[in-house]
């Protein structure tokens, strides 16, 4: 979802605009306040940072705005910010420096990048949106070329065309698929 898709969608209806925003960031923001409170909160008190995580993003989202920015950039960020304000409250810690030692670090830290995931999960899901927008055969000569490696020939064979005409349309796919992700802000 992008701000120009969201804006539309608050100009129509403010509470099924949220909504939609809501459903399609609900598992981002728990992943980025689950992965920073899991050490030190119980499940209530994630789920409430969550809550405070989106309340903050629709009070704070300017619907009139003209930033294009990424969307998951400004939602991931009031995300990391609140869950910072939970954490201090939680530890009491809201004007403290505290020296950390890296072993403390280290021991802290998770192999996994959660946030990291979840967004590569989720420009994955935009992409395959956006291939399958393409409609047959030029999705499947995409998906089978650069997902699956096959070659033109094994392609034609699937689609029924010839392996000449599986090449012109994968050229005038890949047009369409290059001003189709400029258009969704996606960049590979």
């Amino acid at each position: 979802m992008t701000h120009e898709e969201l804006r539309n969608e608050l100009s129509k209806s403010e509470e099924n605009g949220f909504r939609i925003l809501f459903d399609n960031y609900c598992n981002y923001v728990y992943a980025i306040v689950y992965n920073r409170l899991r050490n030190c909160a119980d499940m209530e008190d994630i789920e409430e940072c969550v809550s405070d995580v989106f309340s903050e993003i629709f009070r704070s989202y300017d619907t009139k705005g003209t930033f294009t920015g990424e969307l998951s950039g400004f939602v991931g960020m009031v995300a990391r910010r609140k869950t910072i304000d939970y954490f201090n409250r939680l530890k009491g810690f809201e004007n403290v420096s505290v020296s950390v030692d890296d072993d403390e670090i280290s021991s802290l830290k998770s192999d996994d990048d959660i946030e990291d995931i979840i967004s590569r999960r989720e420009t994955a899901r935009k992409i395959l949106d956006i291939i399958l927008s393409l409609g047959q055969p030029d999705s499947t000569i995409i998906i089978q070329k650069y997902y699956y490696k096959k070659k033109s020939g094994e392609i034609a064979e699937m689609v029924g065309l010839s392996p000449e005409a599986v090449r012109v349309r994968k050229g005038r796919a890949l047009k369409k698929l290059k001003e189709l992700f400029i258009q969704n802000e996606i960049t590979i």
